[in-house]
């Protein structure tokens, strides 16, 4: 039987975005080349994401519209789903936070890929390799 190969891909290993902890605890292997492509990626939806929410919260809600108790308590209730706690708007902002977490990790992890790749340089000038 073959020992497993533990050495770590360049290639990301999965298709389902995984949680930013992971990310940052090393369970996603980054092409480092492709940071700056994912980070893009990601800046890009955050800023489209940013603008939807700033919609959301400013156009979204409704106001009673016949000034009688069934107005007040439809609008009531149609503020409640759209800017409540399991609201769209609370989907949106958590997706937000995420977002901002996986952008906050790529960016550790491309820190850390400069600092190691940095060292290698240092240790190769100094002979040590």
């Amino acid at each position: 039987m073959l020992a497993p190969d533990t050495r770590r891909s360049l290639v990301p290993q999965r298709t389902t975005t995984p949680a930013p902890a992971t990310v940052a605890a090393g369970g996603f292997r980054v092409d480092p080349a492709a940071i700056p492509g994912l980070r893009k990626v990601f800046t890009t939806a955050l800023v489209k994401l940013d603008k939807q929410i700033e919609m959301a919260i400013s156009d979204v809600r409704i106001r009673p519209w016949a000034g009688d108790p069934v107005s007040v308590q439809a609008a009531s209730d149609f503020n409640d789903h759209s800017t409540g706690a399991d609201s769209a708007l609370e989907a949106l902002q958590r997706y937000q936070r995420q977002l901002k977490g996986a952008l906050d990790a790529l960016t550790e992890v491309e820190q850390g890929y400069h600092t190691v790749e940095q060292d290698n340089t240092t240790l190769i000038q100094q002979g040590g390799c």
